[in-house]
């Protein structure tokens, strides 16, 4: 297993706590994969796999593997035959889903800005190209 390293991304002027969830949040996928267990509930590896299709599974194995050191996925093999393995929130991860939230709500904000400046943005254009057909 992979020891968990101090991030190079530090700033001392930000809460330590704040610096520590960026830095699960800004490794590929972990927002991702947390954001469906914190949705779906426990899952197995192939399914994760598939809500995660463009995602390899060495990297989703990695992921698990990494969230599950940090305390924040789960990992449960049930006996078979045949053998299966399901991942699920910890009660820590599970706080995630307040943070999957809050995220949610920005992100709306987000894109309806973003929709707004692009309005804007063709309405300038549209406007200019009028302008300038009026002026040949």
């Amino acid at each position: 297993m992979s020891t968990l390293r101090a991030s190079p991304r530090h700033c001392d002027h930000l809460c330590p706590k704040f610096q520590a969830a960026m830095d699960v949040l800004s490794r590929p996928w972990n927002g991702l994969i947390m954001a469906i267990l914190a949705q779906e509930g426990a899952l197995r590896f192939s399914e994760l796999r598939e809500l995660l299709s463009a995602m390899g599974d060495r990297m989703l194995s990695a992921r698990l593997k990494e969230l599950e050191a940090r305390g924040l996925v789960a990992r449960e093999v049930a006996a078979g035959p045949p053998v299966r393995v399901s991942y699920a929130l910890t009660e820590l991860g599970r706080g995630f889903g307040e943070v999957y939230r809050a995220m949610g709500r920005w992100g709306e904000r987000l894109a309806a800005a973003g929709k707004t400046r692009l309005k804007a943005r063709t309405s300038r254009k549209n406007g200019d190209a009028k302008r300038a057909s009026q002026n040949r």
